[in-house]
This record gives C-alpha cells, sequence and structure tokens, in this order.
C-alpha cells in the first residue's frame, strides 16, 4: 500500500542552519495490531522477492584494437659491376663473383655483417615455450602440450551495408583467401548491395584483389594448379572464370540458358589433364561438368531423378519435379572419377563418372539425415570414411555400411552449419554452428564431447576451411567477418600410432554396423516369413469356412426342397380327399332325389 505526505513549510524558513542535539527516545506514536484483520490475511506460497534493490554493475575488458597493415615496396637495382663486366653476359657475371670470393677483403666484410646481422636475428626472434625440443621416443610418451588456438588475422567486408560470407577458398601455393559474400536468404537479399568477391593476404586486412562479378558469388575455388586463376557459381545459375593477371572482370562467363536454374552451391575443379575442368551443383536438382575454354554450355549433365519408372513421353518439368537439391558436394583427388554429393532431402549419393545412365553414375546412396546435408566430407586418410553435417548432429560413415552411421556426435541444441576435417590429422574435425561458437573434435580422444569449443564471433557461422599444412583454420559467418585461427601443435601434428589405432577404430565400428545389418535382415526375413505363414494359413482357415457356409447352404436349400414337396403332397391328398367326398355327396343327392321321384 503507497502512502502519500504532503510537507508544508513557510518561505522564511528556507535556509537556516540545521542545529543537531542529543535527545531521549520519545514515542510518538503507537500502533497496536488489530485481531480482527488477521481473517483477512491469505498466506501466499511460494513468495518470491528481491531483497537486493541496489544498482547491479559489470565490468568487461575486450581488445578492439586491429592493426592495419600496408604493403609498400622498394625498387633495388643491381649494382656494384665494373664497367667492363656485360650484365646480360651471366657467364662473365659467374666468373668475376668467384674471383671476388676468394679476396681477403671480401671475407672479412662477410664476416663484419654476418656479426651484426646474427645480433638483430636474434633479437627479433623469439623463443617458442611448447616447441618440442626433445626427438627421444622415450621423451615423446609424455605429453605436455594442451590445446590451444590464436587468431591471426581479421579480414571484414569492405562493402557498405555488409554480406554474409558464404565460401573461403585457400589458394594452393600461397596464403591467398578468397572470398565471396552473398545474403541467399528468401527475398533478403538487397538489390544494392555489392556483388564482388574479394582475395585477401594473411598480412593484411584489406583486400588484395576484387572480383567483379555481375550477380552475387555464392561459391569461389581457386584452380588446384594455377594460383591466378578461379572458378565462381553465381547466384543467378552461371558459372564464371577468372584471371587475376588480366584483370578484376570475368574472362568467361557461362550462357544463362544453359546454366542452373537455382543458385550454385558448390564448385570443384577436376585433376584432368588439361586442369581446366570443374563442376557443379545447385538446389535444382542438377549436376554439371563444364570446361572454361567452352564457357557457354556444360559438357555433361546428370539430373538427379533416381526413379526406375523412365517414361520417354515424359515431360521434362515433371522429371526435374522429382530431382533431388544439391545442398554441398565432394571431390576424392585420387580418383577423379568419384565425386561425392549431399541433397536437401538428407541422402548422400556416392558417384562415378563413367556410368552411362544416372542409375550406374549413382553408384551407392547413403541415407544420413532427415534434414539437408549440410557439409559432406572425406578422411584425407581414410577416403572410404566420410563425415556429413545436418540435423544438429556430426555423423561418420563408411561406404561399405548404407543404413546407419559407424559414428556419431550428441545431439546439439543449436544448429550446426558446416564440418571439415583436418588436412594433417586425420582423427581431427571441426564445427561450426549458428550462434557463432566453433568445436574441435578429436574422436580418438573423446566422442561424446569436443575437445575444444571457442566463441569466434556473435553471429551464425555459415563455413570453415582448412589449410594444406593443417595449422590454419579460415571460418566466416552472417557478420561478414572472415577469421584465420591458428591452431596450436596439438591439432596438427600426428602422433606415431594415431593413423594405426584409427585405422583400427573404423574397422571395429564397421564389423558391428555390420553385424547389426545382419541380424536386422535376418530378423526382417523371419517377420516375412512368419508373416507368409500367417496369410497362408488365414487363407486355409478362409477357404474351410467358405467350404462349410457351401455345404450349409447347401443342406439347408435340401431341407426347404424337401419341406416343399411333402407340403405338396399333403395338398394333394387334400385335394383328393375333398374331390372324393364332394363326389359322395353329389351321389346321395342323385339317389334321394331319385327315390323322390319315384314315390312321385
Amino acid at each position: 500500500m503507497e502512502v502519500n505526505y504532503t510537507y508544508s513549510k513557510r518561505r522564511r524558513e528556507f535556509g537556516k542552519q540545521c542545529r543537531f542535539a542529543d535527545s531521549e527516545t520519545s514515542i510518538l506514536t503507537n500502533v497496536m495490531p488489530d485481531i480482527s484483520l488477521e481473517d483477512q490475511w491469505i498466506p501466499k506460497n511460494p513468495v518470491n522477492m528481491r531483497t537486493n534493490n541496489s544498482v547491479e554493475w559489470s565490468e568487461h575488458e575486450a581488445n578492439t584494437e586491429r592493426v592495419e597493415y600496408a604493403d609498400r615496396g622498394m625498387c633495388h637495382m643491381e649494382g656494384g659491376w665494373p664497367k667492363d663486366i656485360n650484365l646480360d653476359d651471366p657467364e662473365q657475371m659467374v666468373r668475376y663473383r668467384k674471383k671476388a670470393e676468394k679476396e681477403e677483403s671480401y671475407l672479412q666484410s662477410v664476416m663484419q655483417m654476418s656479426n651484426v646481422a646474427e645480433h638483430f636475428i636474434k633479437q627479433n626472434n623469439s623463443i617458442d615455450i611448447y616447441q618440442s625440443y626433445f626427438t627421444d621416443p622415450s621423451d615423446q610418451k609424455v605429453q605436455t602440450l594442451m590445446p590451444s588456438f590464436r587468431t591471426v588475422a581479421v579480414m571484414p567486408d569492405p562493402c557498405d551495408p555488409i554480406r554474409p560470407v558464404q565460401h573461403i577458398s585457400w589458394s594452393p601455393d600461397q596464403d591467398l583467401i578468397a572470398v565471396s559474400y552473398a545474403d541467399i536468404g528468401f527475398q533478403a537479399a538487397n538489390p544494392q548491395n555489392s556483388s564482388d568477391s574479394f582475395i585477401f593476404t594473411l598480412e593484411s586486412n584489406t583486400p588484395y584483389f576484387s572480383i567483379e562479378s555481375p550477380h552475387p558469388i555464392i561459391t569461389l575455388e581457386f584452380n588446384h594448379r594455377n594460383a591466378q586463376c578461379l572458378a565462381g557459381g553465381l547466384m543467378s545459375g552461371q558459372v564464371a572464370y577468372w584471371d587475376i593477371r588480366k584483370s578484376s572482370a570475368n574472362v568467361a562467363i557461362s550462357n544463362l540458358r544453359h546454366g542452373h536454374r537455382d543458385p550454385v552451391r558448390s564448385l570443384y575443379w577436376i585433376h584432368s589433364k588439361t586442369n581446366t575442368e570443374f563442376y557443379t551443383g545447385s538446389s535444382d536438382g542438377q549436376v554439371m561438368w563444364w570446361d572454361v575454354r567452352k564457357l557457354t554450355e556444360p559438357t555433361e549433365v546428370i539430373i538427379l531423378d533416381l526413379s526406375k519408372n523412365e517414361n520417354d513421353g515424359e515431360p521434362e518439368w515433371s522429371r526435374k519435379a522429382r530431382t533431388h537439391g544439391v545442398t554441398c558436394m565432394d571431390y576424392d583427388s585420387s580418383i577423379p572419377i568419384r565425386f561425392m554429393i549431399g541433397t536437401e532431402t538428407g541422402l548422400v549419393f556416392n558417384g562415378n563418372r563413367k556410368g552411362k545412365t544416372v542409375l550406374e553414375k549413382i553408384s551407392a546412396t547413403y541415407y544420413c539425415h532427415h534434414g539437408p546435408v549440410y557439409s559432406a566430407k572425406r578422411n584425407p586418410a581414410f577416403s572410404k570414411n566420410f563425415l556429413t553435417v545436418g540435423d544438429w548432429q556430426v555423423r561418420i560413415w563408411s561406404e561399405d555400411v548404407k543404413e546407419s552411421p559407424i559414428m556419431w556426435t550428441k545431439h546439439h541444441e543449436v544448429r550446426l552449419t558446416d564440418g571439415a576435417w583436418s588436412e594433417s590429422k586425420p582423427s581431427v574435425f571441426y564445427t561450426t554452428r549458428a550462434d557463432g561458437f566453433l568445436e574441435c573434435w578429436d574422436v580418438l580422444q573423446k566422442q561424446s564431447d569436443p575437445i575444444m569449443t571457442m566463441k569466434v564471433a556473435d553471429q551464425a557461422l555459415n563455413c570453415i576451411r582448412c589449410h594444406e599444412g593443417g595449422a590454419l583454420l579460415a571460418v566466416g559467418g552472417n557478420c561478414g567477418i572472415t577469421y584465420v585461427i591458428k591452431m596450436n601443435d596439438w591439432f596438427v601434428t600426428p602422433g606415431k600410432n594415431d593413423r594405426a589405432l584409427l585405422m583400427t577404430m573404423f574397422d571395429r565400428e564397421t564389423k558391428r554396423e555390420k553385424i547389426i545389418e545382419a541380424k536386422q535382415r535376418e530378423l526382417k526375413l523371419k517377420t516375412k516369413s512368419s508373416a507368409k505363414a500367417d496369410t497362408a494359413m488365414a487363407k486355409l482357415k478362409y477357404d474351410k469356412l467358405v467350404e462349410a457356409e457351401a455345404r450349409m447352404i447347401a443342406e439347408a436349400e435340401k431341407e426347404f426342397d424337401d419341406l416343399i414337396a411333402t407340403i405338396n403332397e399333403q395338398l394333394i391328398d387334400d385335394n383328393n380327399d375333398n374331390k372324393n367326398k364332394l363326389k359322395n355327396r353329389v351321389e346321395v343327392g342323385a339317389d334321394e332325389l331319385q327315390d323322390q321321384t319315384n314315390v312321385q
């Protein structure tokens, strides 16, 4: 209950000095309890009350400073050669260099320079306290290294407004990163957003090269042989080819009519003799092979329609309506004719390009998830095993087992968006989540929980790409920033027996799943045979019931016929008796009439 008081004071009393003095305690008022109010008291259970009404304060520190790097070059012209030495003749230069290196003055100058250079080099070098200095096998058993990471580069989207990162690609021979940006949400893309993508270096957070495109680029990949060439899939369904030695604009682009109908979700270069071929997949259910020398139309097309009832007169739109949309793909470079496709329906197809028909090209089908497959990656050391990401879970499969995975992680509360194996340590893989966390797993150490979980961004992470060396990870998300994270040696260098232990684990789990599948198959056969026996028994009982019913009907009909015959015989006998009686009555009447006549 709230009580309002009004205090009144005269104006002349304002501003007087307050004089305080000690006085005895005096009771101003004494309110005694009213017993009658006790009946109106209603106890409340439970009672929630806050006792601390003070202001809450929190302190947080964050290092938000970013170092901006700039590349500056210096032109150094070679000089100091005598006039009689022709710089265009390498033989004269080699002879003069050998002659100068034998002089004592040259040796003294090198010694003086080397001492100064060594001094400054030692000053600039820092000691790695986590480095393994002991190579003795007995010392390697004791592992003191703990999992850790370090962010080495942050590459924001230079365009405004900021766009989500959709794909990341590492260059094969140098530390260049190609990042594609696009907003693929349904009707969420702003037409004012830029459609360009960029190439970054690890030393700078500003773009190294700009890639211009008429439409937003969904996936962008470096050529595995030539780091100056890139291929990308656009949101319009087209594919384009760039050569950064020529210009930022594309060198060639496909025809809109002969491309995909939906955005290109995945692209991989093919290891061929010409190194000019790649293949793409889209959510329209088509996989296309392309050649950059003739990019107007694809060289080969597969429509992912696995229905066996093929009809030559069926319209094309009806066939495309049954296709499985492609969400991700994977390519095995050791066997160039093989490929893997993840679909929106939760299926993963293992394909072979040498097949003639669609059913021959799709050699195996795996029922991996109930929802879309966000990532399907083969293990770099064991190509028969691959992981899939979907349904808030990561599952590891074997090509020999199609019904169930051999290993799986816990069911996450947050949706998983992407996953990738480590390129150097075969037992390690990484996953990204929709809440901005990155999880690091090692199946040889733990199967139920990740080894390490790190907060990378405040928004969802969309993609992850591991460098060939295994130490660097590139992660991008909806915030438009690409983070390059360096993992320590715990995630990079495999142990002495890691490969053998992982192979043993995969083989053991594969055999276990095969045994379970065989038991389930046997149980299905038993259930099917028992169902057939029950069906035969039910049919026999039905035949017997039909036969008994027919026999009862025949007996009832016979009894009815006998009853009708008996009734007819009785009627005939009754009629004959009536006729005889009537005849006798007629005869008696005639005799009486004759007698009367005679009497008269």
